[in-house]
């Protein structure tokens, strides 16, 4: 096997431990002090990635023969330069293209196709399918600056005729946007507008301008145009439904035409009035991602359809309740099939309660409960039981009241504790609508007077209460005595208090209008101040719609939503309201949830429009609001600042309009999303069938590893820079190349040529993933230093990348003697690259000329040069786990996932069957404790076991990696 290579030579080694103190410092002082003054870079014409420039503007001024076209631009917001069209012709020129398109202009915060299709394709009419920069990346083409501080305002340039011969010119200015949204819709205020050189002031981005023909800009959607937006003409102006016209209607000689047009705007940005920030010579930290849900559903797998009772109604969604035990999530509602697609293929009639599996969403046929009425709340119990709560009075064939605990395997009703949940009152229905477990207790909300323990023991629990999870036995001094149903329930993580929200006044005798927080302690005492919230439309003495629907906690806030389109937010301590949010075109908040972390609150909705942040009045909300983003049926806000997440904005239908009425995340950090849905839009602007519920994978937030081995070497009049390869949870995509303080070009090569570079340059590599998480960089490559033979800092050092060849063994005999040994002699052993298994992308099929029957192991062997060993620390093993794995070096295991302890062997057993996806997506990481790894050769060995003969994939893949110095 050949040798890892080293940067330093053997006699630079020996000076090693006299340098070790300079080097100490010098990195030391390189953190302190501000690096030396770097030297003037090329002249930033915007021809390259190297000389990109800080705005079309600034080309124009530096190059006023500059033509019309593709330019590369990059500011500090945008971190990388990249590539925009820039009109440098109308009035000085300096204009960058955002948009363009004829119908369908989109509200959505992270655009509409790529930035790809409106640089090479502006206008045409291959340009009339809408494409929208992201809003974030407006944002940093303006360096994070305020919309309404555009010294040009916001340029539309548009067809006047159906043939596009003719144009118009409008510019407009905000009265107050300080980031960039598409939520024209939304009546933003206009400060000011120009159509052709004829000005006015006033109106509002849905519609302004002088007059109801050409000298208007109308961004409402109407069903007379389909519902289909565009920056369209007044009501005189027609249009017809061409494919190939500039003004266009759905309906033929339709008013309000959509005329084909372009967006731009005129950023007066100059590279050296912009502020990168410095970087040290010990180079960048890794810049990760904040934990968000991804915008696209992932692609449905089994989805449920049909109203199991009958009605249809808000109250009677497909799906209402989510909870999960182990690998399983327990979807709950008014189903009747859970099904594959929305044909109805491999339909199975399953009604109001499904299980699925938290990692493929594949439907778990052996769950099958029967209930008569649908489900409205689902916990696991802490002895990994379901519990089960609704408006069912019968369970697999027997009375129940609407309340049981099930086994989460097969559905049958547990032999465990059980509980029955009545309604004494005269005519009363007992139901119960949510759960929440914190400590000991599992608190719940409905409507109910009683619950009774099979030995006939009763406690009252009006409308609310508590239960010990553990023996089964009803808290008899905790009882709220509320007046009305309770909703939503959400025992705090500090064990002090419970939160209800519902159609309530009352907690016994203190006023508590729709939510209150109760002590935990004996009695159920109301939380001192009391909490009362305040509500967008309260009639008087609060008889109007003030009904709550969700309640949590999180980070450091009370969330209440529910009546006319709220969702406030409340000071933990005080209850003070600090943040509010109207969703004025939807409808009223029906499930508030946390996330796992806290870091988020997720609302469901039956909204399809705007969400108004610091609103607190509906049907109108003022003019005190600060932001209007785009809302499907639900979204996410951050806790801590207590503000809109607008990065994650998916894009679904409700069957009905009826929204989302549950929200939970899962262990993986997944989101489901239900409720009367149908339709969601997946990766690539794809639409989808998503029956009854959507899952949302959770963003990549893990920086890929830092590039090794860096190193310069002078070309001509600048530099060849070089690096190793970084590794990532997921995928690298791409290195970035910065030069002192910005970054110059990126890459998917190990390697970047920089045209222009002096010895005073500074340079510094770093990987990024799909995800925008880029990795710490390189320390600083320099083509000249004060010793031309510096030690090099410690550096990562990858001895066996993933995809890499093994001698690999799948037979059912015995294990060879000393197979994993030290020096043991895999040469007969067929070789291979990795990944090596079956059941998904594999280089290498073990099944093809495999024994009958399957042999219940495979195994793997490779030698590794390993020089100078004992300068190698934090070595580690990256391995998958499909479906179970041990790992050796040089004979001493060093790690086993998904297997039993003891001996293993041959025909051992793994423990768990993980998919393909999941293996690869949750790898196993094994450190090699110090002394292990040895100079010259060792071997590195690994055996996969499979869960059951049968088992859909097998797969092995691993990387060795240390860092050196």
């Amino acid at each position: 096997m050949p040798m890892i290579p080293r940067t330093a030579s053997p006699t630079r080694r020996l000076r090693s431990a006299a340098l070790a103190l300079t080097a100490t410092a010098a990195v030391i002082g390189g953190l302190l002090a501000a690096p030396a003054a770097a030297s003037a870079a090329p002249a930033p014409d915007g021809m390259t990635s190297q000389t990109a420039a800080a705005s079309c503007w600034e080309i124009k001024q530096l190059n006023p023969a500059a033509p019309s076209g593709v330019y590369w631009l990059v500011t500090p917001a945008l971190v990388a330069p990249q590539q925009f069209y820039c009109d440098q012709e109308t009035e000085g020129g300096g204009w960058v293209l955002i948009a363009r398109g004829r119908d369908g202009w989109k509200p959505q915060y992270q655009g509409l196709r790529t930035p790809a299709a409106i640089r090479n394709t502006p206008s045409g009419t291959g340009a009339f399918a809408v494409a929208q920069l992201p809003s974030r990346t407006v944002d940093a083409l303006l360096d994070n600056r305020r919309v309404d501080s555009l010294t040009d305002g916001i340029r539309i340039r548009r067809a006047r005729d159906a043939a596009g011969t003719a144009w118009q010119e409008v510019r407009f200015k905000y009265q107050s946007r300080d980031r960039w949204v598409w939520t024209f819709g939304a009546e933003h205020r206009v400060a000011s507008y120009t159509f052709d050189g004829l000005t006015g002031s006033g109106g509002q981005t849905n519609s302004f301008g002088g007059d109801n023909a050409f000298r208007r800009v109308d961004t409402n959607a109407p069903q007379a145009q389909a519902y289909v937006g565009g920056l369209a003409y007044g009501a005189s102006v027609t249009g017809t439904n061409s494919a190939s016209t500039y003004l266009y209607s759905s309906t033929n000689g339709g008013g309000n035409a959509r005329p084909f047009a372009q967006m731009m705007l005129r950023p007066r940005l100059m590279t050296a009035d912009l502020a990168y920030p410095a970087i040290q010579d010990a180079g960048t930290t890794a810049i990760e991602r904040t934990p968000l849900p991804e915008s696209e559903a992932i692609t449905t797998t089994w989805g449920v359809q049909g109203l199991a009772n009958g009605r249809d109604s808000e109250l009677s969604t497909e799906v209402q309740a989510f909870a999960q035990v182990g690998n399983t999530v327990f979807v709950g509602g008014n189903f009747r099939y859970v099904q594959r697609t929305e044909a109805g293929a491999d339909r199975v009639e399953q009604r109001y309660l499904a299980a699925f599996d938290v990692d493929t969403g594949e439907f778990k046929p052996g769950f099958r409960p029967v209930l008569n009425e649908q489900v409205k709340a689902l916990a696991a119990l802490p002895d990994g039981r379901l519990a089960v709560g609704g408006a069912f009075t019968q369970v697999n064939g027997q009375a129940r009241s609407p309340f049981v605990i099930l086994d989460p395997a097969t559905g049958a009703t547990s032999t465990g504790w059980q509980l029955d949940v009545q309604h004494r009152n005269t005519g009363g229905v007992a139901s119960v609508r949510g759960m929440s477990i914190e400590g000991d207790w599992l608190y719940l909300s409905g409507a109910f007077t009683h619950w009774v323990r099979p030995n006939g023991q009763a406690a009252s629990a009006w409308n609310g209460g508590r239960v010990n999870v553990r023996t089964g036995v009803p808290d008899g001094s905790w009882n709220p005595l509320l007046n009305g149903t309770s909703v939503g329930v959400e025992a705090a993580k500090a064990g002090d208090r419970a939160y209800f929200s519902g159609y309530f006044k009352q907690s016994g005798q203190v006023f508590t209008p729709s939510g209150t927080a109760i002590q935990t302690t004996a009695g159920a005492p109301v939380v001192q101040p009391v909490w009362l919230p305040q509500f967008s439309k309260p009639g008087a003495d609060y008889a109007g719609n003030i009904w709550q629907l969700g309640v949590a906690e999180a980070g450091g806030k009370v969330w209440l939503g529910g009546s006319e389109h709220s969702l406030f937010g409340y000071e933990r301590q005080g209850f003070q309201r600090q943040t509010g949010f109207i969703t004025k075109a939807g409808g009223d908040f029906q499930a508030v949830e946390a996330s796992r972390d806290g870091g988020l609150v997720f609302g469901g909705c039956h909204c399809g429009d705007w969400v108004y942040s610091n609103a607190y009045t509906w049907d109108g909300v003022g003019t005190g609001w600060t932001q209007a983003d785009k809302i499907s049926l639900f979204g996410a806000w951050d806790t801590a600042s207590g503000t809109y997440a607008q990065d994650f904005a998916p894009l679904m239908q409700a069957r009905r309009g009826f929204g989302v009425w549950a929200l939970f995340q899962d262990s993986r950090g997944t989101l489901w999303a239900g409720g009367d849905l149908s339709r969601s839009v997946r990766a690539g602007e794809a639409n989808q069938w998503s029956g009854g519920f959507a899952r949302f994978r959770a963003r990549d937030t893990q920086a890929p590893t830092r590039p090794g081995s860096p190193a310069i070497t002078a070309s001509g009049a600048g530099a060849t820079l070089s690096w190793g390869a970084s590794s990532d949870d997921r995928a690298v995509t791409g290195y970035e190349v910065l030069r002192n303080d910005r970054v110059i070009g990126t890459t998917t090569a190990r390697s970047f040529q920089v045209a222009e570079a002096v010895p005073s340059d500074r340079f510094f590599v770093r990987a990024v993933d799909a995800g925008q998480n880029r990795s710490a960089s390189t320390t600083k490559l320099q083509l000249s230093a004060p010793d031309p033979e510096p030690e090099p800092d410690p550096e990562a050092v990858t001895l066996i990348e993933t995809g890499s060849s093994w001698h690999w063994r799948f037979d059912s005999a015995a294990w060879p003697a000393g197979w994993n040994a030290a020096g043991f002699d895999a040469s007969a052993w067929p070789e291979a690259p990795a990944v090596l298994g079956w059941g998904g992308a594999v280089g290498t099929d073990l099944t093809v000329g495999a024994p009958t029957p399957r042999p219940l192991s495979a195994q793997f062997v490779r030698t590794v040069q390993v020089e100078d060993a004992a300068e190698l620390s934090g070595a580690k093993v990256t391995v998958r786990a499909d479906d179970g794995v041990v790992v050796y070096v040089n004979g001493q295991e060093i790690g086993r996932r998904n297997l039993p302890a003891g001996t293993l062997t041959q025909n051992s057993y793994a423990s768990a069957a993980p998919s393909f996806a999941s293996a690869a997506a949750n790898t196993a990481v094994f450190e090699i404790p110090a002394g292990v790894l040895v100079d010259g050769a060792n071997t590195i060995a690994a055996s996969t076991h499979l869960n059951y003969r049968s088992t859909p994939s097998v797969s092995f893949d691993l990387a060795l990696t240390a860092t050196r110095g």
